[in-house]
């Protein structure tokens, strides 16, 4: 009779420790069973993992608690359990108002966010299951802070074929607004991405980004801070080496940290990633035998649900060997594919690098400059960033144009020089700019920042000069125009990374 050492409860300070909780007998055909255990590594007790804890711990059972953002704000979190119904509300500092409120029942989870705190919800997450057993997902969201959310993400499946709908409210005719589709793709879930900018890998290759996987996943270690996230290790094909556990074990240390960088702009993602890196019932496993060209790792689409997990297996993350030979490149990618895990999305068709899964794992990851589409780490920071923290990652004042600006022109006639606001059709008749330069304050990713009652378009906009006309010709070129003040931009890495 052979002993098979599976999940151990005990853990020694600065150790580890692994308990047979069950013994298998030999094998029908004669043969051994093949042994297995998991080890908890009593490490990633840091600062951050113990405020991670407290934190489940209210969320999961209800209670208070206050923790510290490194900008200087505190968020205050408020739980209770009402006939098994989980309601967990954050709070910004001393506010009244909840920014995000969740209330969860099983695997069904609703996410309200209140950005601005005006009591209208400007992001609304569902997460359910369907009458067929399919995960679906879906994402509202309020862009111009109007109070009507304008944006819809519909996402159907995780794991097997996944179908994501992208809508935008739109008003037809000058009748009521309603939803127009603006892509319907059917695809396989989680395609691999290549993460280097001149990958190898091609799209019509069509590589398996799960080939290497280890199917023997009896033989893992956890680090004891993060029960969710089991490494598979042991001398099997795709499993992780001694020294490639070692290594992975060093960058999981500091997950813990990287969620309160998230937690400090993002706060319904970071809630996501918190709940499930702290959760044991619903693990992912990471394996070294990612084989395909040019991508660095792929993960098996989340967020974690006990159904899935029942339908389709264990979650996955097949990591390629030659990540783990960079340390600040494998935390970034393990903190990228468990977004995907815990979150539950998915790129964009048309993945350019620059969707808040990159950019949040390249944030969070001291702003590092590396991987597919970085390079502007206080855009990374807004674009991964909750609509009330963009601004906390820089502003910047830019110059654009504006088509059909005759109106706004005739707007700002007694405040700005009629010369740069009107076409000359002879000496003495004049008509307005049909297309004209204005400048508006933006986020760093370049995202204009909504003002819900300025004109002409919900954004502060300001004239510059007049750029063409239907009629005539322009009175005073764009040239004459004195340039933006440098110091109108503060999107600068400092300014995106002084709290890393």
């Amino acid at each position: 009779m052979h002993v098979i050492l599976r999940a151990a409860a005990v853990m020694l300070t600065g150790g580890l420790l692994a308990c047979p909780d069950s013994q298998q007998s030999d094998q029908p055909d004669g043969g051994a069973a093949a042994p297995g255990r998991h080890v908890i590594l009593d490490a990633g007790w840091g600062e951050a993992a113990q405020r991670l804890h407290a934190v489940a711990e209210v969320e999961r059972n209800g209670g208070s608690i206050t923790v510290p953002n490194r900008d200087g704000s505190t968020t205050r979190i408020v739980s209770r359990l009402d006939d098994g119904v989980r309601i967990v509300q954050y709070y910004n500092n001393q506010s009244s108002l909840p920014v995000l409120t969740t209330r969860s029942v099983g695997d069904d989870t609703t996410h309200w966010g209140d950005y601005d705190e005006d009591s209208r919800p400007d992001y609304r997450y569902d997460r359910s299951v369907d009458d067929a057993g399919v995960l679906l997902q879906v994402w509202l969201e309020d862009t111009d802070l109007d109070g009507e959310y304008d944006r819809r993400r519909t996402q159907r499946g995780a794991r097997g074929e996944l179908r994501v709908i992208r809508e935008r409210l739109t008003a037809f005719d000058g009748g009521s607004p309603a939803w127009r589709v603006e892509s319907d793709v059917v695809l396989p879930a989680n395609r691999p991405h290549p993460e280097e900018k001149a990958a190898t890998w091609n799209a019509d290759s069509q590589c398996d980004r799960m080939a290497g996987f280890p199917s023997d996943l009896r033989s893992t270690t956890t680090v004891a801070a993060l029960p969710g996230v089991r490494i598979v290790d042991g001398a099997g094909p795709g499993a992780c080496s001694v020294e490639q556990t070692r290594k992975l074990v060093a960058a999981l240390e500091q997950l813990p940290s990287k969620a309160e960088c998230l937690a400090a702009v993002n706060t319904k993602l970071a809630t996501m990633l918190k709940a499930a890196i702290t959760n044991g019932d619903i693990p992912t496993h990471i394996a070294c035998g990612g084989q395909c060209p040019g991508i660095r790792a792929s993960s098996d689409l989340g967020p974690p649900t006990v159904l899935d997990q029942l339908r389709f297996g264990p979650y996955r993350i097949n990591i390629a060997p030659y990540v783990l030979d960079d340390s600040v490149g494998l935390a970034r990618t393990i903190l990228h594919e468990l977004l995907h895990w815990s979150a539950g999305l998915e790129h964009d068709e048309d993945d350019n690098g620059t969707d808040q899964v990159w950019s949040c794992s390249r944030y969070c990851s001291s702003c590092t400059l590396g991987g597919f589409g970085g390079g502007d780490p206080a855009a990374d920071c807004s674009r991964c960033a909750d609509g009330n923290k963009r601004l906390t990652c820089g502003s910047k004042y830019v110059v654009t144009a504006m088509a059909g600006c005759e109106s706004f022109s005739a707007s700002v006639h007694y405040e700005v020089d009629p010369v740069l606001t009107t076409c000359r059709l002879t000496d003495t008749s004049f008509a307005r700019c049909s297309t004209c330069e204005v400048s508006h304050w933006s986020y760093c990713d370049g995202r204009p920042v909504p003002v819900p009652v300025s004109y002409p378009t919900g954004y502060i906009t300001g004239y510059r000069c007049c750029l063409g006309c239907h009629l005539g010709e322009v009175r005073r070129s764009c040239a004459t125009v004195p340039p933006l003040p440098l110091e109108a931009t503060t999107c600068s890495l400092p300014a995106a990374c002084g709290t890393l």
